[in-house]
């Protein structure tokens, strides 16, 4: 016999065996039920899936097509600029080919006639005039293989040149078309193939500059680290003076100096090193220079004595500069990061800029007493209109290092020199950068920067003068100061410290961190 509670134990769990199978039998019924009833939502997100998958692949293909025609559009519009510049050039080709066959025939025939008339030795000195010009012989035009291979240096630059000059002068549209869709030639502009052919003329020019004349300005100053802070010419351009850590100024006569002269003209002793000087440019005998202890003297050089100074810069000043247009003002900034207007006849400077950063270089526009521009170290330098102070005309953003230069090259535009081995050019109007110049070393010291019309003259600390122009990104050529090529291992840490520029372009007057200065006849 079974016991009762067993067999109420197995009833108990048929019991649930069943009521699980029933369960099951109606969780199937319902499973079937929630299916019906979610396939036509399936179908339809699937649906839905499927019309976003095609509208993403159309809108995919239109973002396609109006790439592929702005593409189109911007070939097209480069063809037509292509096509312009070709006519372009073709008409200058043309207009440079009738020139050179006018002055080769003009210059033969001049050159045949006085020839045929002169004696031996009149032959003879009409040979080497012909070869000075390039002629080879009579009628026989050359080109010269320095220039060619500097102007092929810098074709890339040449021909970017060349192109915003020329092919974005206004041309009369119907013209253009007419000469386009006929292939006829547009007239040549004179105006920018005489600049063109300038710029081309320079390479020549700056690399056959010669050294004219050496002098060892502080040769009884510890030699090994002697710098030349700041080199300047007077008014007239006849005399130069020079200043730096040997607490005097010292004039040259430049006529003396290339006849072979070692001395110079007239000497100031001062009571601190020099850091920059600047002549007056009305009164010859006026010379400012700053100093590390903070002051600004106005020297009478004939008298040899200070006519003022003035102490309110609580640091050293890097700059000082006389204004082009009234002689009685004064720029100065220094490490107080302060820029101060002086005015000789007041003890007092009549004007302040606080700029927040040590000031590397100020300096007045050659045309304008009220506008001037600053250079700092905190990578900016600034244009100030000094009746409206408040703040800059324009802050010049474009160097990743201290700015140490800011030089005028015109009233319309400054170069700018930083320790980033750059030297930038901006139009003063617009703030707008216009050319990057790179090819000269320049990362710890102040190296000089001077202008001249279109042209920078910049030293390196690879012991080198560089030149350039304004509008050329690479230099057109340098100037090593090491008097062979031996010596430049050894002067690894001489750099130049100072350069200055006739305005006419003659000469170049640099100085080194040894205390040498050389005067190259460009």
């Amino acid at each position: 016999m079974v016991p009762n509670t067993a067999v109420d134990g197995m009833v108990s769990e048929m019991r649930r065996m069943l009521e699980e199978e029933a369960e099951a039998r109606a969780g199937d019924g319902e499973a079937e039920d929630e299916l019906e009833r979610l396939t036509p939502i399936v179908k339809s997100l699937s649906e839905k899936h499927r019309e976003l998958v095609l509208e993403s692949r159309a809108a995919s293909r239109e973002v396609l097509k109006e790439f592929l025609m702005e593409s189109r559009a911007r070939k097209e519009a480069s063809v037509a600029a292509l096509e312009r510049e070709l006519l372009f050039l073709d008409s200058d080709i043309q207009a440079v080919r009738r020139e050179i066959q006018l002055l080769s025939g003009t210059s033969a025939q001049a050159m045949e006639a006085t020839y045929e008339r002169g004696d031996g030795r009149e032959k003879e000195v009409i040979v080497r005039a012909m070869e000075a010009l390039g002629l080879t012989k009579i009628g026989a035009l050359v080109s010269d293989e320095t220039k060619r291979r500097r102007v092929l240096r810098q074709f890339n630059e040449l021909q970017n040149w060349y192109s915003r000059k020329r092919c974005t002068d206004d041309v009369d549209a119907d013209k253009l078309e007419k000469s386009m869709g006929e292939g006829t030639m547009l007239p040549s502009d004179s105006t920018t193939m005489e600049e063109f052919s300038a710029l081309i003329d320079t390479f020549k020019r700056f690399s056959n500059a010669t050294m004219a004349a050496e002098l060892e300005v502080d040769s009884d100053v510890n030699a090994s680290f002697a710098p030349i802070s700041s080199i300047e010419f007077d008014s007239f351009e006849e005399n130069f003076a020079t200043a730096g850590v040997s607490k005097r100024i010292q004039f040259y006569n430049l006529e003396r100096v290339l006849e072979g002269s070692q001395q110079p003209a007239d000497e100031i002793t001062t009571r601190s090193k020099l850091t920059c000087l600047s002549y007056n440019k009305f009164t010859r005998q006026h010379i400012a220079s700053s100093d590390s202890e903070g002051v600004v003297s106005v020297w009478d050089v004939e008298k040899k004595r200070a006519v003022i100074e003035f102490e309110e810069h609580e640091k050293r000043i890097w700059t000082v500069d006389y204004c082009r247009t009234d002689p009685r003002l004064l720029v100065s900034g220094s490490d107080d990061y302060l820029v101060k207007i002086w005015n000789v006849d007041q003890p007092s400077s009549v004007h302040e800029i606080d700029m927040k950063a040590n000031v590397c270089c100020a300096q007045y526009s050659p045309e304008d007493a009220h506008c001037i521009a600053v250079s700092c170290v905190n990578k900016m330098a600034y244009i100030f209109d000094l009746r409206r102070l408040a703040e800059p005309l324009h802050i010049l953003d474009g160097h990743r290092k201290a700015v140490s230069y800011v030089k005028y090259l015109n009233a319309h535009e400054v170069a700018t020199a930083s320790t980033d081995n750059s030297i930038n050019v901006w139009n003063v109007n617009s703030g707008e950068l216009k050319c990057t110049l790179k090819g000269h070393l320049n990362e710890r010291n102040f190296v000089g920067l001077t202008t001249a019309g279109d042209y920078i003259a910049c030293g390196s600390e690879s012991n080198e003068v560089f030149l350039y122009s304004k509008d050329l990104p690479m230099p057109i050529t340098s100037i090593n100061f090491a008097r062979d090529p031996a010596e430049g291992a050894s002067e690894a840490r001489v750099f130049i410290s100072a350069c200055t520029w006739k305005n006419d372009k003659s000469a170049l007057i640099a100085a080194n961190s040894n205390g040498i200065v050389k005067v190259f006849s460009v």
